[in-house]
């Protein structure tokens, strides 16, 4: 089978947004899973043969800034197979100390 690590893609804060773009053309949406754990997202996808056996794989990880609530990451795939994943920034609160921990994992 084929593993592809995930290109760098294209990371941009926009206001209060940070988004990042990779390409997945090569997977199904099935395929696609976005996990987001500590303030790091993954993309990853994994195409199986008709026999259940693994084709091609596909991981990208992105650290985010301490400053965006991980609760607010949402994926939007386009026809074209670009995947694009957005974090809302939110300001540090005054006496704000440590971080939070959580995970969650959308299902595309």
């Amino acid at each position: 089978f084929s593993a592809r690590p995930g290109s760098a893609g294209t990371v941009r804060t926009m206001g209060d947004t940070y988004q990042f773009t990779v390409d997945v053309s090569d997977f199904s949406p099935e395929d696609v899973i976005v996990t987001t754990s500590n303030n790091q997202i993954e993309v990853r996808a994994e195409k199986l043969a008709p026999d259940g056996t693994v084709m091609n794989t596909f991981t990208h990880r992105c650290q985010l800034p301490e400053d965006v609530d991980p609760t607010s990451v949402t994926s939007v795939l386009g026809s074209s197979g670009a995947l694009t994943v957005k974090a809302r920034r939110h300001p540090a609160r005054p006496g704000e100390h440590g971080q939070q921990t959580f995970r969650t994992e959308i299902k595309i």
